[in-house]
């Protein structure tokens, strides 16, 4: 068998003779590891040296995580344990840290400890306390007992700082720090010094801290393989925020704090106002005539449920004749996102890297913002340079902003004012845009020995550039500190990152050059709340499987994924998932563990973990999120550990490729080479960054396998409908609509009636880790749907409300007739708990067998041995 190749593919072949009719039956894995069968074949618990840490602390060694005792390398099937998950009580805690490493999982991230509102039982502070500087002597002895249970059983931890903290009054901040609109202070707590303190201190207080059950303190115990210092936070920012901005909004004193930072670093960069002056300017487009008149026409754009009118005004209703005509536009129906009404002008030919000024005159019903942005009139439709947002009176008020072109595309640019925030009307008059500054750069009165340059909104590109290179400094000092804090003064010895590295886009690779490793997030199709913030009513998810959009050569979540790998250091996903109740989430975790062990990552958590333990419907699913209770990610995990940990599918090698280094300090710079993010699995797909000093980057990408080529191909058969393969020799894994085909995987021909939607997700896998076609003990999952009983979709099948319905979990039977290329094959239909449930008759057929199993033995998993 050769390593591996991995196809996306609609199969030629079709086996249209019914095996057994599809059919629904309940499935739940319990959730105490007492309950499921020891030394069974989905017990994987073999795999973890126990205690963890007994093979000394994880380090890094030639860009992998390894064991300091024995060098050995070491890969991480983990999850999170969020809030309330993190305090049980003494006996779940022994339950479930069985379970996990039964199921194949050795590492744990201990995450929103630290949230300040979500109940005493859910978090790590004090609540007898005003202030969150004091922690619950209770909680933190729970948190100890089920540390100590993980490190018992081979377990590893990954200890998180910043999350859910909300600063206060009682924290010693003025009551203007409510005001803060950014999630948990994110973004402000990297440059605000108070902050910084406290951050500091709770790092004490929990590093320090000794378990009394391991004796240990956790700043030096080997079993805590990693510290993060604030999830998902950059003060550069996010691209669907705009890199930059909005911290002109923040309240005082925490946007005058920022201003002064801002003012010291302008100066220690130019030194004076003619230097700072002489670079904002240099270029700049000379002045020129305006590209709009009383021709030009205006259009409107009405998505989703809202619902608006424009109305185009007279000629006189305005002051300069030289000018879009006025409009007045009236709101009547919002949907919570507001740039499902705009209004335009489009078909603009701008020049690329050219300075414009864009001015017009604006009022409100009542006081409101006004989105305002330039870019592409067509797909796309990125923005070219300017993201702003006006604020509106009641009376009539002149606002100019000054951007500079990039990313153009010829005649295909537009200005976009976006009232769809809220109801009402918007009369906008005089709307101009033309060549050249008028008033950016130093306004009258800014100077840098006053230390009043402020926050650029309407700026320059000079000026922008600037404002993104202090921010990334800042921030980039921010992660210094805190790690020579948690190295230097804590002795932590665990592996320390700042944040998740796509947090601030390229600038990332330079806030965690200096950490251990490199971390990221994703979620195919994460729920969306078209309203309000986490409606449990009101959200829906789009319902597709990622396989498609796989086969579609866009790239799902491991497009962004795979750009952010760091050569040199350990890759990390420390956040994923395809959020319940969507009907192809058996897709997840096969989906990441092949992936994950083609590019060579080093550690893969599903988010998240859950509710579980007593007193809890451990056999529903309870949320978007929680795998414990969910079949369609949980059975999937012993397979995932075989596949990821144990070399399952083998990684491809690697070539190099090259990079200025200067690109990295412009967050939303394109790097990779053109057109290597076309297909699925082109360089740029495949693509490893090093941030090195000198003057290029390294960047490595995994390339054709030396044994097999590396192909990837959509061939439009039975329906045009995919299905993704992954063919190692000690692992197959088969996603996609395979019902009515036939597959030839591992030895194995796999022949699969009609069944359901035809969308499923199979894995084979050798359980003593050796090759399939030797293997004695090999452990078969199929995944269908899976839900809960009772809950009813909307007319899209978009969305269940908060009907989650009841336990058991029912899960849909994948029909298939398996034939084996030897002889003396048992099969025996095994219960959520691994145990065997029953012997499933096998055929002998001229040196091969052949098994046909499906909806009557009312299992996703099966045992096969030789």
């Amino acid at each position: 068998m050769c390593a591996c190749s991995l196809l996306l593919f609609a199969p030629r072949a079709a086996y249209a003779g019914p095996i057994e009719d599809a059919g629904k039956f309940p499935f739940v894995v319990p959730w105490s590891g007492f309950e499921l069968q020891a030394g069974g074949v989905t017990d994987v618990s073999f795999l973890n040296s126990t205690p963890a840490g007994k093979n000394g602390f994880i380090v890094v060694r030639d860009g992998h995580f390894v064991e300091a005792g024995t060098w050995k390398r070491i890969r991480f099937l983990a999850t999170n344990f969020a809030a309330k998950a993190a305090f049980p009580s003494h006996a779940d805690a022994d339950a479930v840290a069985l379970r996990l490493a039964r199921l194949g999982i050795n590492l744990v991230r201990m995450h929103h400890m630290d949230n300040v509102d979500w109940g005493q039982d859910a978090s790590i502070w004090d609540y007898a306390f005003k202030d969150r500087q004091h922690i619950s002597a209770v909680q933190l002895e729970r948190l100890d007992y089920l540390i100590s249970a993980f490190k018992k059983n081979g377990i590893y931890v990954n200890l998180n700082l910043h999350v859910s903290r909300q600063f206060s009054e009682a924290d010693g901040f003025p009551r203007s720090v409510q005001q803060i609109t950014f999630g948990f202070d994110k973004r402000v707590d990297e440059f605000e010094p108070r902050m910084i303190t406290l951050q500091k201190q709770y790092a004490s207080q929990l590093l320090k801290h000794v378990n009394p059950y391991t004796g240990l303190a956790y700043c030096v115990d080997p079993a805590i393989a990693v510290v993060e210092i604030n999830n998902e936070n950059s003060l550069v920012g996010d691209p669907w925020a705009n890199y930059g901005a909005d911290l002109d909004t923040l309240p005082e004193p925490f946007r005058s704090e920022l201003v002064a930072q801002w003012n010291h670093w302008l100066t220690s960069r130019y030194g004076n106002d003619e230097g700072l002056k002489r670079a904002w300017l240099a270029g700049v487009t000379p002045v020129g005539p305006g590209l709009l008149s009383a021709t030009s026409h205006w259009t409107d754009e009405h998505q989703g449920d809202a619902g608006a009118t424009l109305h185009v005004l007279d000629a006189a209703d305005q002051s300069s004749p030289v000018s879009a005509l006025p409009i007045h536009v009236h709101v009547d129906k919002t949907d919570g996102t507001d740039w499902h009404i705009q209004v335009h002008q489009t078909g603009l030919n701008l020049t690329e890297g050219a300075t414009y000024t864009v001015s017009f005159e604006a009022k409100a019903e009542s006081e409101r913002n006004l989105p305002v942005n330039c870019g592409l009139d067509t797909a796309d439709w990125h923005n070219i340079g300017l993201n702003v947002s006006a604020h509106l009176g009641t009376d009539w008020h002149k606002f100019q902003y000054t951007f500079t072109a990039r990313n153009i595309l010829a005649a295909h640019s537009r200005i976009a004012l976006v009232p769809g925030g809220s109801v009402g009307s918007v009369w906008i008059s005089n709307l101009q845009i033309h060549p050249g500054v008028s008033g950016a750069g130093l306004t009258s009165g800014q100077s840098l020995v006053m230390g009043n340059v402020d926050i650029p909104v309407s700026a320059l590109k000079a000026q922008q550039d600037d404002w993104l290179r202090f921010l990334a400094d800042t921030e980039q000092r921010y992660a210094a500190e805190m790690r020579a804090y948690l190295k230097d003064e804590l002795g932590v010895r665990a592996n320390i990152i700042c944040s998740q590295i796509s947090w601030g886009g390229a600038t990332g690779f330079g806030r965690e050059a200096e950490m251990d490793f490199a971390d990221n997030h994703a979620y195919w199709q994460h729920p969306s709340f078209p309203h309000k913030p986490w409606d449990s009513e009101d959200w829906y998810i789009d319902n597709t499987p990622m396989v498609a959009d796989l086969a579609a050569g866009r790239g799902g979540t491991f497009r962004g994924l795979a750009a952010y790998r760091v050569d040199g250091k350990p890759y990390t996903v420390s956040e994923y998932n395809h959020p319940a109740p969507n009907d192809y989430r058996a897709e997840t975790t096969p989906l990441l563990a092949t992936f994950a062990a083609l590019q060579d990552w080093d550690a893969i958590y599903l988010f998240d973990y859950g509710d579980y333990g007593t007193g809890v419907a451990n056999d529903r699913i309870n949320g978007y999120f929680g795998i414990s209770s969910d079949p369609a990610k949980t059975a999937f995990l012993p397979a995932a550990a075989m596949i990821f940990r144990n070399g399952g599918i083998a990684a491809l090698p690697s070539t190099t490729l090259v990079v200025p280094t200067k690109s990295l300090t412009n967050p939303s710079v394109s790097f990779w080479p053109a057109g290597t993010m076309d297909s699925l699995f082109t360089a740029a797909f495949t693509v490893k960054v090093s941030p090195e000093a000198g003057a290029s980057t390294h960047v490595r990408r995994q390339g054709a396998n030396i044994d097999r080529p590396f192909v990837t191909r959509i061939e439009n058969t039975k329906g045009s409908k995919p299905a993704y393969i992954s063919d190692g020799s000690r692992a197959v894994c088969l996603v996609g609509y395979i019902g009515g085909n036939e597959f030839h995987l591992g030895g194995c021909s796999f022949r699969f009636a009609e069944f359901g939607n035809g969308f499923a997700a199979v894995t084979l896998t050798a359980m003593d880790s050796k090759p399939l076609a030797v293997s004695r003990h090999l452990l078969l999952t199929m995944v269908g749907k899976v839900e809960n009983q009772g809950i009813v979709w909307n007319s899209k099948r978009t969305s269940i409300g908060s009907n989650w319905g009841k336990g058991p979990t029912v899960a849909e039977a994948i029909p298939v007739e398996l034939t084996f290329a030897s002889a003396g094959i048992k099969v025996w239909a095994l219960d959520g708990s691994g145990k065997r449930a029953g012997a499933v008759p096998v055929e002998a057929l001229n040196g091969s067998s052949s098994v046909r199993v499906g909806a009557q033995y009312r299992t996703l998993w099966y045992e096969i041995s030789r």
